[in-house]
Protein backbone atom coordinates (compact mmCIF):
# COMPACT_ATOMS: atom_id res chain seq x y z
CA UNK A 1 0.00 0.00 0.00
CA UNK A 2 1.09 3.72 -0.68
CA UNK A 3 2.40 6.03 2.06
CA UNK A 4 -0.74 7.45 4.04
CA UNK A 5 -1.29 11.30 2.31
CA UNK A 6 -0.74 14.10 4.32
CA UNK A 7 -4.38 14.72 4.91
CA UNK A 8 -5.13 11.51 6.67
CA UNK A 9 -3.51 12.41 9.90
CA UNK A 10 -5.75 15.86 9.68
CA UNK A 11 -9.30 14.15 9.00
CA UNK A 12 -8.37 11.63 11.71
CA UNK A 13 -7.94 13.71 14.72
CA UNK A 14 -10.56 16.25 13.17
CA UNK A 15 -13.02 13.61 13.18
CA UNK A 16 -12.40 12.67 16.59
CA UNK A 17 -12.23 16.18 17.61
CA UNK A 18 -15.58 17.22 15.88
CA UNK A 19 -17.23 14.71 18.17
CA UNK A 20 -16.14 15.58 21.72
CA UNK A 21 -18.65 17.83 22.59
CA UNK A 22 -20.95 15.06 23.99
CA UNK A 23 -18.87 11.72 23.83
CA UNK A 24 -17.45 9.82 26.66
CA UNK A 25 -16.17 6.62 24.91
CA UNK A 26 -12.41 6.20 23.02
CA UNK A 27 -12.68 7.48 19.41
CA UNK A 28 -13.43 4.88 16.86
CA UNK A 29 -10.44 3.02 15.07
CA UNK A 30 -10.37 4.54 12.12
CA UNK A 31 -10.79 3.15 8.44
CA UNK A 32 -7.68 3.63 6.45
CA UNK A 33 -8.22 5.99 3.45
CA UNK A 34 -8.95 4.86 -0.32
CA UNK A 35 -5.91 3.54 -2.15
CA UNK A 36 -4.68 5.55 -4.67
CA UNK A 37 -1.49 5.26 -7.24
CA UNK A 38 0.81 8.33 -6.39
CA UNK A 39 2.51 9.46 -9.61
CA UNK A 40 6.51 9.08 -9.15
CA UNK A 41 6.69 13.11 -9.78
CA UNK A 42 4.62 13.80 -7.08
CA UNK A 43 6.47 14.76 -3.91
CA UNK A 44 5.72 12.18 -0.85
CA UNK A 45 4.93 13.55 2.99
CA UNK A 46 7.56 12.69 5.80
CA UNK A 47 6.77 10.17 8.05
CA UNK A 48 5.60 11.86 11.48
CA UNK A 49 7.04 10.45 14.39
CA UNK A 50 7.38 11.09 18.24
CA UNK A 51 5.32 13.57 20.30
CA UNK A 52 3.62 16.47 18.88
CA UNK A 53 1.08 19.39 20.37
CA UNK A 54 -2.01 19.61 18.48
CA UNK A 55 -5.26 21.54 19.13
CA UNK A 56 -8.60 21.90 17.54
CA UNK A 57 -11.40 24.18 18.19
CA UNK A 58 -14.75 22.25 19.16
CA UNK A 59 -18.46 24.00 17.19
CA UNK A 60 -21.27 22.45 17.31
CA UNK A 61 -25.28 23.34 17.95
CA UNK A 62 -28.50 21.63 18.79
CA UNK A 63 -32.22 22.84 19.51
CA UNK A 64 -32.04 21.40 23.24
CA UNK A 65 -28.26 22.46 24.28
CA UNK A 66 -27.77 25.56 22.33
CA UNK A 67 -24.55 26.71 20.69
CA UNK A 68 -21.50 24.15 22.16
CA UNK A 69 -18.05 25.60 22.05
CA UNK A 70 -14.68 24.86 22.98
CA UNK A 71 -10.83 23.06 22.55
CA UNK A 72 -8.84 20.12 22.69
CA UNK A 73 -5.22 19.92 23.54
CA UNK A 74 -3.53 16.89 22.30
CA UNK A 75 -0.48 15.40 23.16
CA UNK A 76 0.20 12.79 20.48
CA UNK A 77 2.94 9.78 20.75
CA UNK A 78 3.65 8.45 16.67
CA UNK A 79 6.24 6.49 17.95
CA UNK A 80 8.47 4.78 14.87
CA UNK A 81 5.96 6.57 12.20
CA UNK A 82 4.32 2.55 11.67
CA UNK A 83 1.79 2.94 14.71
CA UNK A 84 -1.98 4.06 13.37
CA UNK A 85 -3.48 6.05 14.25
CA UNK A 86 -1.04 6.92 16.85
CA UNK A 87 1.03 5.33 19.63
CA UNK A 88 -0.87 6.84 21.91
CA UNK A 89 -2.65 10.12 22.77
CA UNK A 90 -3.50 12.47 25.58
CA UNK A 91 -6.19 14.81 25.56
CA UNK A 92 -7.22 17.90 27.88
CA UNK A 93 -11.05 18.88 26.62
CA UNK A 94 -12.83 22.04 27.35
CA UNK A 95 -16.66 21.96 25.73
CA UNK A 96 -19.70 23.49 27.14
CA UNK A 97 -22.83 25.60 25.26
CA UNK A 98 -25.00 28.90 26.05
CA UNK A 99 -27.63 26.40 27.50
CA UNK A 100 -25.97 25.02 30.91
CA UNK A 101 -23.99 21.96 29.41
CA UNK A 102 -20.19 21.20 30.04
CA UNK A 103 -18.38 18.02 29.18
CA UNK A 104 -14.74 18.65 30.81
CA UNK A 105 -12.56 16.28 30.77
CA UNK A 106 -9.03 14.72 30.72
CA UNK A 107 -8.74 11.75 28.29
CA UNK A 108 -6.08 9.07 27.45
CA UNK A 109 -5.81 6.52 24.32
CA UNK A 110 -3.83 4.18 23.74
CA UNK A 111 -4.86 2.00 20.99
CA UNK A 112 -1.98 -1.16 21.53
CA UNK A 113 -1.51 -0.62 25.09
CA UNK A 114 1.94 -1.77 26.37
CA UNK A 115 2.35 -3.28 22.47
CA UNK A 116 -1.13 -5.86 23.29
CA UNK A 117 -3.96 -5.94 21.19
CA UNK A 118 -6.19 -4.11 23.81
CA UNK A 119 -7.14 -0.91 23.47
CA UNK A 120 -7.17 1.21 26.48
CA UNK A 121 -9.29 4.31 27.43
CA UNK A 122 -8.95 6.18 30.00
CA UNK A 123 -10.31 9.91 31.13
CA UNK A 124 -11.60 11.77 34.02
CA UNK A 125 -13.52 14.88 33.92
CA UNK A 126 -16.63 17.34 34.56
CA UNK A 127 -20.16 16.92 33.05
CA UNK A 128 -22.65 19.47 33.88
CA UNK A 129 -26.30 19.78 32.83
CA UNK A 130 -27.99 22.89 34.50
CA UNK A 131 -31.78 22.63 32.90
CA UNK A 132 -31.83 19.18 32.77
CA UNK A 133 -34.75 17.63 31.45
CA UNK A 134 -37.63 15.92 33.46
CA UNK A 135 -41.08 15.05 31.85
CA UNK A 136 -41.86 12.47 34.34
CA UNK A 137 -41.57 8.29 34.08
CA UNK A 138 -44.13 5.85 32.74
CA UNK A 139 -47.79 6.48 31.70
CA UNK A 140 -47.40 9.97 33.83
CA UNK A 141 -44.66 11.52 31.63
CA UNK A 142 -46.33 14.23 29.57
CA UNK A 143 -45.18 17.81 27.86
CA UNK A 144 -47.72 20.85 28.13
CA UNK A 145 -45.44 23.65 26.70
CA UNK A 146 -47.82 26.23 28.32
CA UNK A 147 -46.48 25.12 31.73
CA UNK A 148 -43.39 26.53 31.08
CA UNK A 149 -43.61 29.05 28.46
CA UNK A 150 -43.59 32.73 29.26
CA UNK A 151 -43.37 34.87 26.41
CA UNK A 152 -42.54 38.21 28.68
CA UNK A 153 -39.82 36.83 30.75
CA UNK A 154 -39.25 39.77 32.22
CA UNK A 155 -41.92 39.75 34.34
CA UNK A 156 -40.75 36.97 35.90
CA UNK A 157 -38.23 38.65 37.83
CA UNK A 158 -41.02 40.23 39.95
CA UNK A 159 -42.68 36.92 40.61
CA UNK A 160 -41.47 33.39 39.32
CA UNK A 161 -44.68 31.77 39.30
CA UNK A 162 -46.75 34.37 37.19
CA UNK A 163 -46.65 34.94 33.68
CA UNK A 164 -49.20 37.43 33.10
CA UNK A 165 -50.29 36.31 29.67
CA UNK A 166 -50.39 32.53 30.16
CA UNK A 167 -52.71 31.38 33.42
CA UNK A 168 -51.57 27.25 32.52
CA UNK A 169 -47.91 28.85 33.67
CA UNK A 170 -46.15 27.01 36.17
CA UNK A 171 -42.63 27.72 36.53
CA UNK A 172 -39.96 28.25 33.47
CA UNK A 173 -38.11 25.76 35.50
CA UNK A 174 -40.77 23.10 35.85
CA UNK A 175 -39.66 20.29 33.29
CA UNK A 176 -35.99 20.12 34.68
CA UNK A 177 -33.39 20.06 37.51
CA UNK A 178 -29.86 21.19 38.03
CA UNK A 179 -26.84 18.21 38.14
CA UNK A 180 -23.30 18.05 38.40
CA UNK A 181 -21.03 15.31 37.92
CA UNK A 182 -17.55 15.60 39.46
CA UNK A 183 -15.95 13.48 38.71
CA UNK A 184 -16.92 11.15 36.41
CA UNK A 185 -14.71 8.55 35.78
CA UNK A 186 -14.79 6.14 33.01
CA UNK A 187 -12.09 2.69 32.22
CA UNK A 188 -12.88 1.22 29.01
CA UNK A 189 -10.62 -1.59 26.91
CA UNK A 190 -11.69 -3.56 23.67
CA UNK A 191 -9.90 -5.90 21.39
CA UNK A 192 -10.55 -8.29 18.60
CA UNK A 193 -10.92 -11.54 19.42
CA UNK A 194 -8.19 -13.46 16.86
CA UNK A 195 -8.88 -12.28 12.89
CA UNK A 196 -12.37 -12.04 13.39
CA UNK A 197 -14.84 -9.35 13.17
CA UNK A 198 -15.68 -9.75 16.73
CA UNK A 199 -14.31 -8.03 20.16
CA UNK A 200 -14.60 -7.88 23.67
CA UNK A 201 -14.95 -5.16 26.00
CA UNK A 202 -14.87 -4.81 29.47
CA UNK A 203 -14.90 -1.73 31.38
CA UNK A 204 -15.87 0.91 34.81
CA UNK A 205 -17.86 4.12 35.03
CA UNK A 206 -17.94 5.88 38.24
CA UNK A 207 -19.84 8.65 38.71
CA UNK A 208 -20.62 11.14 41.84
CA UNK A 209 -23.78 13.56 40.60
CA UNK A 210 -24.96 16.47 43.25
CA UNK A 211 -28.26 17.13 42.11
CA UNK A 212 -30.70 20.44 43.09
CA UNK A 213 -34.17 20.16 42.48
CA UNK A 214 -34.78 24.01 42.93
CA UNK A 215 -33.66 27.14 40.97
CA UNK A 216 -32.64 30.90 42.61
CA UNK A 217 -33.88 33.89 41.55
CA UNK A 218 -31.27 34.58 39.26
CA UNK A 219 -32.07 31.71 37.29
CA UNK A 220 -35.92 32.65 37.12
CA UNK A 221 -36.91 29.28 39.58
CA UNK A 222 -40.44 29.22 40.78
CA UNK A 223 -41.47 29.20 44.50
CA UNK A 224 -43.40 26.24 43.74
CA UNK A 225 -42.71 22.96 43.08
CA UNK A 226 -40.77 21.38 39.97
CA UNK A 227 -42.66 18.37 38.11
CA UNK A 228 -39.09 16.31 39.22
CA UNK A 229 -40.68 17.45 43.24
CA UNK A 230 -43.95 16.76 42.75
CA UNK A 231 -43.25 13.39 41.58
CA UNK A 232 -40.64 12.63 44.26
CA UNK A 233 -42.97 13.76 46.94
CA UNK A 234 -45.32 11.17 45.57
CA UNK A 235 -43.02 8.14 46.21
CA UNK A 236 -42.76 7.98 42.08
CA UNK A 237 -39.43 8.57 42.00
CA UNK A 238 -36.28 6.18 43.54
CA UNK A 239 -32.66 6.17 43.29
CA UNK A 240 -32.37 9.19 45.27
CA UNK A 241 -29.26 9.10 46.95
CA UNK A 242 -27.98 10.84 49.95
CA UNK A 243 -29.80 13.89 51.25
CA UNK A 244 -27.65 17.09 51.99
CA UNK A 245 -27.89 20.57 53.14
CA UNK A 246 -29.77 22.81 51.22
CA UNK A 247 -31.99 20.45 49.38
CA UNK A 248 -29.35 18.73 47.50
CA UNK A 249 -29.03 14.92 46.70
CA UNK A 250 -25.91 13.23 46.36
CA UNK A 251 -25.48 10.22 43.79
CA UNK A 252 -22.82 7.92 43.79
CA UNK A 253 -22.77 5.02 41.50
CA UNK A 254 -19.77 2.95 40.35
CA UNK A 255 -20.51 -0.19 37.71
CA UNK A 256 -18.71 -2.49 35.86
CA UNK A 257 -19.27 -3.39 32.47
CA UNK A 258 -18.67 -6.40 29.31
CA UNK A 259 -19.75 -7.30 26.21
CA UNK A 260 -19.23 -8.10 22.82
CA UNK A 261 -19.15 -6.51 19.70
CA UNK A 262 -19.68 -7.82 15.92
CA UNK A 263 -18.37 -4.97 13.24
CA UNK A 264 -18.81 -5.59 9.50
CA UNK A 265 -18.97 -1.98 8.41
CA UNK A 266 -17.03 -1.31 4.96
CA UNK A 267 -16.50 2.45 6.30
CA UNK A 268 -16.85 3.16 10.14
CA UNK A 269 -17.77 7.26 9.73
CA UNK A 270 -20.04 6.62 6.71
CA UNK A 271 -21.46 2.72 5.81
CA UNK A 272 -22.60 1.85 3.05
CA UNK A 273 -22.90 -1.88 3.55
CA UNK A 274 -22.43 -4.12 6.60
CA UNK A 275 -23.46 -4.37 10.03
CA UNK A 276 -22.39 -3.47 14.04
CA UNK A 277 -24.61 -5.21 16.57
CA UNK A 278 -23.17 -4.57 20.24
CA UNK A 279 -24.86 -6.74 23.46
CA UNK A 280 -23.73 -5.20 26.98
CA UNK A 281 -24.59 -6.08 30.24
CA UNK A 282 -23.31 -4.05 33.54
CA UNK A 283 -23.84 -3.84 37.40
CA UNK A 284 -23.57 -2.18 40.44
CA UNK A 285 -23.25 -2.87 44.00
CA UNK A 286 -21.28 -1.69 46.94
CA UNK A 287 -18.62 -3.98 45.88
CA UNK A 288 -18.02 -1.58 43.10
CA UNK A 289 -17.83 1.35 44.72
CA UNK A 290 -22.03 1.94 44.16
CA UNK A 291 -24.25 3.46 46.65
CA UNK A 292 -27.03 2.05 44.62
CA UNK A 293 -27.44 -1.84 43.73
CA UNK A 294 -28.75 -2.52 39.93
CA UNK A 295 -28.30 -4.74 37.14
CA UNK A 296 -29.19 -3.79 33.14
CA UNK A 297 -28.66 -5.36 29.94
CA UNK A 298 -28.26 -3.52 26.23
CA UNK A 299 -28.21 -4.65 22.43
CA UNK A 300 -27.47 -2.44 19.79
CA UNK A 301 -28.21 -3.37 16.10
CA UNK A 302 -26.90 -1.34 13.46
CA UNK A 303 -27.94 -2.54 9.26
CA UNK A 304 -26.58 -0.79 6.22
CA UNK A 305 -27.27 -1.94 2.68
CA UNK A 306 -27.39 -0.19 -0.52
CA UNK A 307 -30.50 0.41 -2.90
CA UNK A 308 -29.97 0.06 -6.31
CA UNK A 309 -27.14 1.70 -6.26
CA UNK A 310 -24.60 2.55 -3.77
CA UNK A 311 -25.09 6.05 -3.66
CA UNK A 312 -28.28 5.32 -2.12
CA UNK A 313 -28.27 3.77 1.75
CA UNK A 314 -30.61 3.03 3.93
CA UNK A 315 -29.48 2.55 7.65
CA UNK A 316 -31.46 1.53 10.34
CA UNK A 317 -30.46 1.18 14.25
CA UNK A 318 -32.42 -0.95 16.79
CA UNK A 319 -31.48 -0.03 20.82
CA UNK A 320 -32.88 -1.80 23.20
CA UNK A 321 -31.87 -1.13 27.58
CA UNK A 322 -33.21 -2.76 30.77
CA UNK A 323 -32.08 -2.09 34.04
CA UNK A 324 -33.67 -3.56 37.29
CA UNK A 325 -33.12 -2.92 40.84
CA UNK A 326 -32.38 0.61 42.62
CA UNK A 327 -31.31 2.71 39.61
CA UNK A 328 -29.75 6.04 40.55
CA UNK A 329 -32.93 8.26 38.62
CA UNK A 330 -30.24 10.40 36.75
CA UNK A 331 -29.50 7.14 34.48
CA UNK A 332 -32.91 6.42 34.01
CA UNK A 333 -32.60 8.48 30.58
CA UNK A 334 -29.64 6.94 29.61
CA UNK A 335 -28.25 3.47 27.72
CA UNK A 336 -25.62 1.72 28.04
CA UNK A 337 -22.64 0.42 25.71
CA UNK A 338 -19.38 1.01 24.24
CA UNK A 339 -20.43 3.88 21.74
CA UNK A 340 -23.22 5.52 23.61
CA UNK A 341 -22.76 9.14 25.05
CA UNK A 342 -22.06 9.69 28.70
CA UNK A 343 -24.25 12.22 30.06
CA UNK A 344 -26.34 13.41 27.12
CA UNK A 345 -28.43 9.94 26.97
CA UNK A 346 -31.74 8.97 26.63
CA UNK A 347 -34.62 8.89 23.79
CA UNK A 348 -35.02 12.40 22.56
CA UNK A 349 -32.56 14.59 20.91
CA UNK A 350 -29.46 14.88 18.79
CA UNK A 351 -28.16 11.63 19.45
CA UNK A 352 -31.55 9.48 19.67
CA UNK A 353 -34.41 10.99 18.15
CA UNK A 354 -34.77 14.27 16.41
CA UNK A 355 -37.01 16.26 16.62
CA UNK A 356 -38.61 15.28 19.91
CA UNK A 357 -37.74 17.39 23.14
CA UNK A 358 -34.20 15.82 25.10
CA UNK A 359 -34.37 12.92 27.33
CA UNK A 360 -38.42 13.40 26.93
CA UNK A 361 -38.91 9.70 27.80
CA UNK A 362 -37.25 7.55 30.50
CA UNK A 363 -37.34 4.44 32.54
CA UNK A 364 -36.11 1.29 33.71
CA UNK A 365 -36.10 -0.04 30.25
CA UNK A 366 -36.30 1.99 26.68
CA UNK A 367 -36.64 0.89 23.00
CA UNK A 368 -35.64 3.52 20.13
CA UNK A 369 -35.66 3.20 16.35
CA UNK A 370 -33.76 4.89 14.00
CA UNK A 371 -34.26 4.67 10.29
CA UNK A 372 -32.38 6.69 7.50
CA UNK A 373 -32.51 6.90 3.68
CA UNK A 374 -28.91 8.62 2.63
CA UNK A 375 -28.69 9.72 -1.06
CA UNK A 376 -25.34 10.84 -1.60
CA UNK A 377 -26.37 13.67 -4.94
CA UNK A 378 -23.18 15.20 -5.60
CA UNK A 379 -19.12 14.53 -5.01
CA UNK A 380 -16.26 16.89 -6.27
CA UNK A 381 -12.93 17.31 -5.76
CA UNK A 382 -11.57 20.63 -5.24
CA UNK A 383 -7.81 20.35 -4.75
CA UNK A 384 -7.57 17.13 -4.74
CA UNK A 385 -9.55 16.52 -1.69
CA UNK A 386 -12.77 14.56 -2.16
CA UNK A 387 -15.92 16.07 -1.06
CA UNK A 388 -19.74 14.23 -0.91
CA UNK A 389 -22.92 15.46 -0.29
CA UNK A 390 -25.69 13.57 0.79
CA UNK A 391 -29.43 14.05 1.47
CA UNK A 392 -31.00 12.18 3.88
CA UNK A 393 -35.03 11.34 4.87
CA UNK A 394 -34.97 9.82 8.64
CA UNK A 395 -38.17 8.60 11.08
CA UNK A 396 -36.89 8.22 15.13
CA UNK A 397 -39.41 6.68 17.76
CA UNK A 398 -38.83 5.46 21.18
CA UNK A 399 -40.90 4.37 24.19
CA UNK A 400 -39.59 3.21 27.52
CA UNK A 401 -40.95 1.86 30.52
CA UNK A 402 -41.39 2.58 34.24
CA UNK A 403 -39.93 -1.05 35.30
CA UNK A 404 -38.10 -3.41 33.36
CA UNK A 405 -41.38 -6.00 33.35
CA UNK A 406 -42.75 -3.83 30.95
CA UNK A 407 -45.86 -2.58 32.38
CA UNK A 408 -46.92 1.25 32.20
CA UNK A 409 -45.24 2.67 29.24
CA UNK A 410 -45.14 5.64 27.93
CA UNK A 411 -46.75 6.72 24.86
CA UNK A 412 -45.03 5.60 22.09
CA UNK A 413 -43.56 9.00 20.39
CA UNK A 414 -41.85 9.80 17.12
CA UNK A 415 -39.88 12.25 14.90
CA UNK A 416 -39.56 12.78 11.35
CA UNK A 417 -37.15 15.04 8.97
CA UNK A 418 -34.37 15.36 6.61
CA UNK A 419 -30.92 16.67 6.51
CA UNK A 420 -27.65 17.46 4.79
CA UNK A 421 -24.36 15.51 5.03
CA UNK A 422 -21.18 16.94 3.94
CA UNK A 423 -18.22 14.07 4.18
CA UNK A 424 -14.31 14.95 3.66
CA UNK A 425 -12.82 12.00 2.14
CA UNK A 426 -15.66 9.64 3.28
CA UNK A 427 -14.06 10.12 6.75
CA UNK A 428 -14.69 13.66 8.50
CA UNK A 429 -18.54 14.31 8.10
CA UNK A 430 -20.31 17.13 9.08
CA UNK A 431 -24.70 16.60 9.29
CA UNK A 432 -27.42 19.05 9.97
CA UNK A 433 -30.62 17.88 10.51
CA UNK A 434 -34.22 18.92 11.15
CA UNK A 435 -36.48 16.83 13.04
CA UNK A 436 -40.39 17.76 13.53
CA UNK A 437 -42.06 15.31 16.51
CA UNK A 438 -46.20 15.76 15.69
CA UNK A 439 -47.27 14.28 19.12
CA UNK A 440 -45.53 17.37 21.07
CA UNK A 441 -45.67 19.70 18.65
CA UNK A 442 -41.94 20.31 19.11
CA UNK A 443 -39.41 20.55 16.32
CA UNK A 444 -35.48 20.66 16.91
CA UNK A 445 -32.32 21.54 14.62
CA UNK A 446 -29.14 19.88 14.55
CA UNK A 447 -25.70 20.72 13.79
CA UNK A 448 -22.68 18.23 14.61
CA UNK A 449 -20.43 15.81 12.96
CA UNK A 450 -20.12 11.98 12.42
CA UNK A 451 -23.68 10.62 11.41
CA UNK A 452 -25.80 9.74 14.26
CA UNK A 453 -25.21 5.90 13.96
Amino acid sequence: MPPIQKTWAGVVLALWAASAGAQDTAPPEPVPPREVEVPPAVERSPVRTGWRVQGLPLVNYNSDEGLGYGARLMLVDRGNGTERPYRMVFVAQFFQTTRGVANHRLFLDAPRFLESRWRLAASVGIINDRFSPYFGLGQRAGYTAAYATCADRGTLSTNPDVCPDNPDFRGLRYYTYDQRTLPSIMLNGRRQLGDSPWQLEVGYRFRLTDVRTRYGADDLGQARESLLEEDIRAGLVGGLGEERAGGLLRLRSGEVNAGVILDLRDNEPAPVRGMFHEFALRGAAPATGSAFTYGGASLNLRFYHPLFTERLVAALRLFGDVVAGDVPFTLLSTFTGIEWREGFGGIGGVYSARGILKNRLQGKAKLLGNGELRWKFLSVEPGGQRLDFTLISFFDAGRAWTDPRFRDATTTLYGAGGGLRIAWEENFVVRADYGVSPRDGTTGFYLDFNHMF
